[in-house]
């Protein structure tokens, strides 16, 4: 039952929905003094050998302000779901281990070669690879940015580049990026090469990630009404016609 309800949330998209819920309970946890319990699964260069795991569990640990956490949560449902929606489970799953572990193991060479600490929580890095992976697949969408600014896809997936090369430390930046470098070759080649296929791009029903063409919302929240609507009008005429055929 509780998987069940899962993928009835909006969006369809239930892997979306876990990582959004690890991030909100964890983060709870910890505003309420029990943030001790998650150190383990925070990914930390200096502890690699120690926490191995940490690889891929630092996205599951909320960080961050609770403004974040929600802003940072609506972000992933918008283009984590849309990649999830597109290319199944398996293959989202796929592209958030390898963004995840390679965007790890980037900033830990850095670390190594730089001789510079650095640690990873939340979703914010694993939003940029989602981000850019979602702008390479559809690069002349036409997107609101903060519902009045019309921006193409393309030019928010160099934004959330830069605001990663930014975050860091110079030049520590650089290896940071790994993941975002890694999301770009797996929509362009990476995906249908790890699946078995070739490198030709493939057409949009056979896996592109669908467009947003709005951030807004409000509007997202109509569209998932109407579409709800319409699937309790197809059950209730289905079941109308049962009952006349018996």
């Amino acid at each position: 039952m509780a998987g069940r309800s899962l993928t009835q949330l909006p969006g369809s998209c239930p892997i979306t929905w876990f990582v959004i819920g690890a991030n909100a309970v964890t983060f709870v946890v910890a505003f309420v003094g029990g943030g001790s319990i998650w150190e383990p699964f925070i990914f930390r260069t200096s502890a690699i050998l120690k926490a191995p795991w940490s690889i891929l569990t630092y996205p599951l640990i909320g960080a961050g302000g609770i403004v974040w956490v929600l802003l940072g949560g609506y972000m992933m449902w918008l283009f984590g779901g849309g990649l999830e929606r597109a290319w199944g489970a398996v293959g989202y799953v796929r592209f958030l281990v390898l963004v995840t572990a390679v965007t790890a193991l980037g900033l830990w060479l850095g670390t190594v070669l730089l001789v510079r600490p650095a640690f990873l929580a939340g979703l914010a890095l694993p939003l940029a690879t989602a981000t850019v992976a979602w702008a390479a697949a559809n690069p002349s969408e036409r997107l609101m940015l903060y519902f009045v600014l019309p921006i193409e896809a393309r030019w928010l997936g160099i934004g959330t580049a830069v605001l990663v090369f930014f975050s860091f430390s110079f030049p520590l930046g650089f290896f940071a990026l790994a993941g975002c470098a890694v999301a770009w070759w797996y929509v362009r080649t990476g995906r249908y090469v790890l699946s078995g296929g070739t490198t030709r791009r493939r057409p949009r029903r056979s896996g592109r990630p669908e467009p947003s063409p709005t951030l807004n919302p409000l509007a997202l929240y109509r569209r998932w009404r109407l579409k709800r609507q319409f699937t309790r009008l197809m059950r209730g005429s289905a079941a109308r016609e049962d009952r006349e055929l018996h």
